[in-house]
């Protein structure tokens, strides 16, 4: 995976700033607690991604001066990079302008998917190579990850994000494209999707270690 690039969206873990829809069954701390084990989790699928091949990362985030997101960046070897001001097309659009200036081929995931396999990354690189545009779709209707080569630059005119449609409404974006479908995968944003996250972590807590410790934590303490 030479000249490839591996992209991840986070935001600082701020009470009462993030994963707000887990707010009802953890609580605001509880939420901004388990995002952050979200995002230790997704830093350290980062790291073996980078083992498994030749592939930079990237951090773009929604503030720069954040400490946890300034240590992230120190962690990833990287400086983080601060996300434009828009819905998520025009961040996605802006870290596929910026990367694929400098590899032949980036995927972007996002940082509430602590069990994602490294499986389904390198698959999402893979797929490029005889594709121009890969998606990988989540349980909801969107997708936790998207890639493109240097040949393309993805659109996400009039998406619909965080509906059933988003998946849907981006493969339209860019009907003149030939795009790949990955395996899909789930993420965590409503309280429903936490039962699927604590059966798979019952079964594999070293699929997302940081999380499963976070969710024993919450749990001890009543908010899980």
């Amino acid at each position: 995976m030479e000249l490839a690039q591996l992209a991840v969206f986070a935001r600082p873990p701020a009470t009462g700033a993030v994963k707000t829809r887990l707010r009802r069954a953890l609580g605001e701390q509880g939420a901004a607690a388990l995002y952050q084990a979200f995002v230790e989790d997704t830093l350290e699928l980062c790291a073996r991604v980078r083992e498994a091949g030749r592939v930079d990362i990237e951090l773009w985030a929604t503030s720069l001066d954040d400490p946890t997101v300034i240590e992230w960046g120190r962690r990833l070897g990287t400086v983080p990079r601060l996300q434009p001001d828009g819905d998520l097309g025009v961040r996605l659009s802006a870290a596929f302008d910026e990367g694929l200036r400098r590899y032949e081929r980036v995927v972007i995931i996002g940082s509430d998917l602590p069990t994602l396999p490294l499986g389904l990354v390198i698959a999402a690189f893979d797929a490029l190579d005889a594709a121009p545009m890969a998606l990988g779709p989540a349980n909801d209707g969107g997708y936790y990850a998207v890639g493109a080569t240097h040949r393309v630059r993805p659109r996400f005119d009039r998406v619909r994000w965080s509906t059933p449609n988003a998946l849907a409404d981006t493969v339209r974006a860019n009907r003149d494209l030939q795009v790949a479908m990955l395996p899909p995968w789930y993420d965590i944003d409503e309280p429903a999707d936490l039962d699927i996250l604590r059966a798979h972590l019952s079964a594999r807590p070293k699929a997302a270690p940081a999380t499963a410790r976070c969710l024993a934590e919450l749990a001890v303490k009543g908010r899980a």
